[in-house]
């Protein structure tokens, strides 16, 4: 029994080289992982021969990943070797997930990103910035205008950036409307309860080897006024066991 990872990216000819360079396709370990077993053996068509493998993940090995460019995946193969006739071999791709992060101590501050304009201050609080894949971000937008706006849309975005080698690309994941057509004033503070779904995929929060995946959180006024609107934003970290 053999289990491997196999970790893809691009790698540019030179740094001259402005285009997407040339997939690279390798392990991502640092040695094989193989269990020998039933050796010198007879089978026979009488009675099953059941042996039982037991493989442990090391520590510094990627998990599993599939992204709009990264990918890191993992397979088990299983190869019988006879004195007669060619070796018979049966292959299943695996999933490797990430443990889940428990901190501790965390204050307001710490789940807070303040970012402040001529025109307003805004203030994203999170309940949680650690989750699983198929969870949900809470938390509050805040905004206490310096001016008055016309309002197209208040929102919250959630973007992976991934990083494969040479490559990189950056993808809007998720995207929930909290208001709409709505003008905002001095005369009081804006308070906005927000939920965002974190999709149910194998992307997650990952920096090893060739691979990096992060994960962020964006709050966002879309003003008439300003083309640009008002933004805060975030790191938030996703892991994928459940």
């Amino acid at each position: 029994m053999e289990l491997v990872c196999t970790e893809q990216w691009w790698e540019r000819e030179s740094s001259a080289d402005g285009g997407e360079g040339r997939l690279e396709i390798r392990s991502g370990l640092s040695q094989p992982l193989v269990q020998s077993f039933i050796a010198d053996t007879e089978l026979t068509d009488s009675e099953p021969v059941i042996r039982y493998a037991r493989f442990q993940i090391p520590a510094e090995a990627p998990p599993t990943v599939y992204g709009s460019v990264t990918q890191v995946s993992w397979e088990l193969t299983g190869r019988l070797e006879t004195e007669k006739g060619n070796p018979v071999t049966k292959s299943r791709e695996i999933t490797v997930l990430t443990p889940p992060v428990v901190q501790t101590g965390r204050s307001a501050a710490d789940l807070t990103a303040e970012a402040s304009f001529s025109g307003c201050i805004l203030a994203m609080v999170l309940v949680n910035d650690v989750v699983g894949a198929g969870g949900f971000l809470e938390g509050e937008l805040r905004a206490r205008m310096n001016s008055t706006y016309q309002a197209r849309d208040v929102r919250i975005e959630l973007h992976t950036v991934e990083s494969a080698g040479d490559r990189q690309a950056e993808s809007l994941r998720e995207r929930v409307s909290l208001e709409s057509d709505v003008q905002l004033t001095t005369a009081r503070p804006y308070v906005w309860a927000f939920s965002v779904p974190v999709p149910n995929r194998i992307l997650p929060t990952v920096k090893s080897g060739h691979t990096t995946v992060s994960w962020r959180i964006k709050a966002v006024v879309d003003t008439d006024q300003s083309p640009d609107g008002f933004c805060v934003e975030r790191e938030v970290h996703v892991f994928t066991s459940t």
